[in-house]
């Protein structure tokens, strides 16, 4: 049970270091590279878990949770191929609105906690004028904001990489 534990531990660290290199390297080559990974990723966790559910039913004569998590990580590993594309561009409109929502919400919250309170919010107001900023960049740029939140996925997978490593050499004993 540990060593499998450490194996998925090792195929999290390589998935998450690969992906992030690619991804920060080359956003836009890499994009059908990464919906592949991602499908690979999902596929090899499902048949291990089918592995581990299996041997886990010979041993005890039980079905298990694991069997159904294999069945259905495959499952989502096939629907990942197929609609990946289309959840990707549906991103940058979606993330635009909510902050742009969000920024004149902020605004009328500072404007009305003045009228309560005596001061003047001027964080607030440039706090909500850049969230209004970025929801107007998201909706007329998406090709450009989808670059840019993709490179800083990125850069998050590649410290989350390190995080396993740093997490497998604490737990290895």
């Amino acid at each position: 049970m540990v060593k499998q534990f450490q194996l998925y531990r090792w195929l999290r660290f390589v998935f998450l270091l690969v992906t992030g290199i690619l991804i920060v390297i080359a956003p836009t080559k890499s994009l059908n590279v990464i919906i592949y990974l991602v499908s690979g990723y999902i596929a090899i966790y499902g048949i291990l878990s089918l592995m581990d559910g299996m041997s886990i039913k010979r041993l005890t004569g039980e079905t298990n949770i694991a069997i159904g998590l294999g069945f259905g990580a495959l499952v989502v590993a096939i629907v990942v191929l197929f609609i990946a594309k289309l959840l990707i561009k549906l991103v940058p409109p979606v993330l635009g609105i909510i902050l742009l929502v969000n920024g004149i919400n902020q605004f009328r919250d500072s404007h009305e906690a003045k009228k309560q309170v005596n001061i003047n919010p001027w964080l607030d107001y440039f706090y909500s004028a850049l969230l209004v900023a970025a929801g107007i960049m998201f909706i007329l740029q998406p090709p450009k904001t989808i670059i840019f939140i993709y490179q800083l996925f990125g850069v998050s997978l590649i410290i989350l990489a390190f995080f396993e490593i740093i997490n497998s050499r604490l737990y290895r004993n």
